[in-house]
């Protein structure tokens, strides 16, 4: 019983994050979001140019991509570690091959879907992601 719960708790969070990312979740195209993410520029600040809006969408966008990998990469520490508060390189080790691995798959995957594009500038974005959130969680253990 108590197996199964320290699963539930410390697996099932990267687990569906990594399937929320996943290129499966076609919902989140350039498109898609353009056609939320634009609107709620323009009325937020209606004096900005069409190419000033685009561009803060491209922002947003990767934005996007950053801190949902960094996320990914904290939820995998967080799962490796199971509770445990001791710093473990295995730990930090496994949470960004399986982040960097997963982003580059989900990059590859794009590639067959017709109204998506695999990047390696993308990839690249989310591997600065994994890498900060895996830098900083080395730094505060390192403090503690």
């Amino acid at each position: 019983m108590i197996q199964s719960r320290m699963i539930i708790r410390y697996w099932l969070p990267p687990i569906v994050w990594m399937i929320f990312i996943s290129p499966l979740n076609s919902l989140l195209t350039s498109r898609e979001t353009s056609s939320l993410v634009l609107p709620f520029i323009s009325w937020l600040m209606p004096h900005l140019t069409p190419d000033v809006k685009a561009a803060l969408h491209i922002v947003f966008r990767k934005t996007g991509h950053f801190l949902g990998y960094a996320f990914l990469a904290l939820l995998l520490f967080r799962a490796f570690r199971g509770g445990s508060r001791t710093f473990r390189f295995s730990s930090f080790l496994f949470a960004g091959l399986i982040s960097f691995g997963y982003a580059a798959l989900d990059e590859y995957l794009q590639t067959f879907i017709p109204a998506r594009t695999g990047s390696f500038y993308d990839w690249l974005i989310d591997a600065f992601g994994i890498a900060t959130a895996l830098i900083i969680l080395a730094w505060r253990s390192k403090k503690q």
